[in-house]
């Protein structure tokens, strides 16, 4: 089996997760990796920010002709064969925003299965003309959007698309302090929205510890500068020492973003994979995947701050509600190798062939 991915391969992000998940799963012969964070980064950040916005200009140039030439020196012994045969069994092409109409259709003549996963919002906020031109050029298309079934299905048939829900990685999520030596309060990571300081703001004034890392929070912090119940920890934090803080608190807030219609996250599941509580709005997904009994779900900021206090007086029912939201991410199958194999039984089912 010759399988070829494309996409960001640096260390902490999702996307090396998934092509280490898929070499694993699959044990190729081959499996080759076209990195496209090379040509991004050695593009200057005026231009990554202007392509990153506009999917136009330099950037895009360069990533595509890197992608080819990558192609390019991988498919010359097959040329040289006169192979009629397909070059690689699966292409899989992940959060390909910035691949154009031409290089995908080009990826599309070297495979029978030209796959394309994205755990983003791709219609609803990261839009990409790129993306929505290159759409009908897959044969099959992932995604972790529920509420985005139907842009996809205005491009592709409805048995081209797969949809799965986000996940976290066993290697990295995993408890690491013990219960009795968290610290009090709650920790949340991720960016500034306005709805999302109006709950902190609640919280702080109900002397409830916040600590809080992610961008756009400084002019918030400063405000609250003078409040001893808030903890800035910075602008961001990533790979093990994600894993180290989660673990370290009571509690961890799976904030759901109010800029796009998204249901869960990935704290959704990364923070109960973590060992510690997740905080979670009440909805139909997140009600699909957990029980009151495995986390804690709110329908407002007064029922949120209630049962923080609530579980803060009595630490024995929040070790256990903590140690079965644990165990239920882990049964689920909420990893994602456990995602991804299912995600490659369906492709098989629909006619991928190994």
């Amino acid at each position: 089996m010759n399988i070829l991915y494309i996409g960001q391969y640096t260390s902490g992000t999702t996307s090396k997760m998934r092509a280490d998940q898929l070499k694993k799963i699959l044990q190729p012969d081959n499996f080759h990796i076209i990195n496209t964070h090379i040509p991004f980064f050695q593009c200057h950040r005026v231009w990554r920010s202007f392509g990153f916005r506009y999917k136009r200009g330099p950037l895009i140039s360069r990533i595509n002709k890197y992608i080819i030439d990558q192609l390019n020196k991988l498919t010359a012994d097959h040329r040289n064969q006169n192979s009629t045969t397909p070059q690689f069994n699966m292409v899989w092409a992940d959060k390909a925003i910035f691949l154009t109409p031409k290089t995908t259709k080009h990826l599309k003549s070297l495979t029978d299965k030209l796959v394309h996963f994205t755990p983003d919002p791709a219609f609803t906020f990261h839009q990409s003309h790129l993306f929505r031109r290159s759409l009908t050029n897959y044969d099959f298309a992932i995604t972790t959007k529920k509420y985005e079934l139907s842009y996809f299905e205005a491009h592709l048939k409805k048995e081209q698309i797969i949809y799965a829900t986000q996940g976290f990685d066993t290697n990295l999520h995993q408890p690491i302090t013990k219960f009795n030596e968290k610290k009090d309060g709650l920790l949340f990571i991720g960016h500034h929205e306005k709805e999302r300081e109006m709950f902190v703001q609640k919280m702080i004034e109900s002397k409830i510890p916040v600590s809080i890392a992610g961008i756009k929070w400084e002019p918030f912090v400063a405000k609250n500068k003078e409040n001893f119940y808030l903890n800035y920890l910075g602008d961001g934090i990533y790979g093990q020492e994600y894993v180290k803080a989660i673990s370290a608190f009571q509690f961890s807030w799976g904030s759901v973003s109010k800029w796009i219609p998204e249901l869960h996250t990935t704290r959704t599941f990364e923070i109960p994979a973590c060992g510690t509580a997740l905080i979670t709005e009440r909805n139909e997904e997140t009600t699909s995947f957990f029980t009151e009994e495995e986390v804690i779900f709110y329908d407002s900021i007064e029922e949120m701050i209630d049962k923080i206090k609530y579980y803060q007086s009595h630490p024995d029912k929040l070790e256990l509600l903590t140690l079965k939201g644990t165990k239920r991410v882990n049964k689920d199958g909420r990893d994602y190798e456990s995602i991804l194999r299912k995600v490659l039984e369906e492709i098989g089912g629909r006619g991928l062939e190994g």
